[in-house]
């Protein structure tokens, strides 16, 4: 015997976050097109180029940047972590971006501590003017959403570190 209602409040519970998260999962960039696909090709471009924008660690010869997918302003809650590097190839003249994505879990013992569960990662070449995908451990039908959020997530911290960065006003006392 439990508590009165509290089947029924379990079952509203369950459907809420269902709804949430299908809520959470809805593409963050523009529409997709009439044939129901993204711009993967774009969508990598744009990222690769705004990631080239973020500065370079002193002795690295690539440019590397760590990002967090999820709702809200605190990293410490997000549900998947992202890493992108991006290095000039010895041949050919292109550069090579790889992507590697990682559900973040909380701990059991602490849920304020996200464990890394499962990764998947985006090989991308990029010569002229073209774009190929060398390998991709995400399927290919969700690829568009996921990069229009990785892309999203590269914007804001970008947009952050220029607020951090932004030099203090002009002083406002003699």
């Amino acid at each position: 015997m439990g508590v009165p209602g509290f089947r029924q409040l379990k079952k509203v519970l369950a459907v809420s976050s269902l709804v949430l998260a299908a809520g959470l999962a809805l593409p963050a960039g523009p529409p997709l097109s009439e044939q129901g696909k993204a711009d993967v090709p774009g969508l990598l471009r744009r990222i690769r180029d705004e990631v080239l924008e973020l500065r370079r660690y002193p002795g690295e010869d690539f440019v590397r940047g760590e990002f967090h997918l999820g709702e809200g302003d605190d990293d410490t809650n997000k549900t998947h972590a992202v890493g992108i590097l991006i290095k000039d190839e010895d041949k050919g003249g292109g550069r090579r971006m790889t992507i590697v994505v990682t559900r973040l879990e909380p701990s059991a013992a602490d849920p304020r501590i996200r464990l890394s569960r499962e990764s998947e990662s985006i090989v991308c070449r990029f010569a002229a003017d073209e774009v190929a995908i060398l390998s991709s451990d995400h399927p290919p039908e969700g690829l568009g959403r996921l990069l229009r959020d990785i892309l999203k997530a590269v914007v804001d911290k970008k947009n952050l570190l220029k607020e951090i960065r932004r030099p203090p006003g002009p002083v406002t006392f003699p």
